[in-house]
């Protein structure tokens, strides 16, 4: 049953993660506010978003999950640094979670038989 739970949490991650990605690089209008008033530019944006749609497919395989998580959570981990820099308090707690999210893959136990 564990691991069912592992397949289906790396899935939803991914989808999140992904569907924020895709955002980003089609350069989604609140997507552009948001960088612009983080003084990003659609360039940082769009590399941002690329990286989170290369590590929500390493998720996808058991085998490069661990990669994807890890470049998700630095990615999730940049947009919360600079959330804190700029004092955007109403977009911490959703890239805070992104950043947990993709540690709880990274740091999960394996299942014991």
């Amino acid at each position: 049953m564990a691991k069912h739970c592992k397949k289906i949490w790396r899935t939803l991650v991914g989808l999140g993660f992904a569907a924020c990605g895709i955002s980003k690089v089609l350069g989604v209008e609140i997507q552009e506010k948001r960088f612009s008033e983080l003084e990003w530019t659609q360039s940082n944006m769009k590399t941002l978003g690329s990286a989170q749609i290369a590590g929500a497919v390493l998720l996808s395989c058991k085998k490069t999950s661990k990669l994807g998580a890890l470049l998700l959570a630095a990615s999730a981990l940049c947009l919360l640094v600079t959330g804190f820099k700029h004092n955007r308090k109403e977009e911490l707690a959703i890239d805070g979670f992104g950043v947990l999210a993709a540690l709880s893959i990274i740091f999960c136990k394996k299942c014991k038989k």
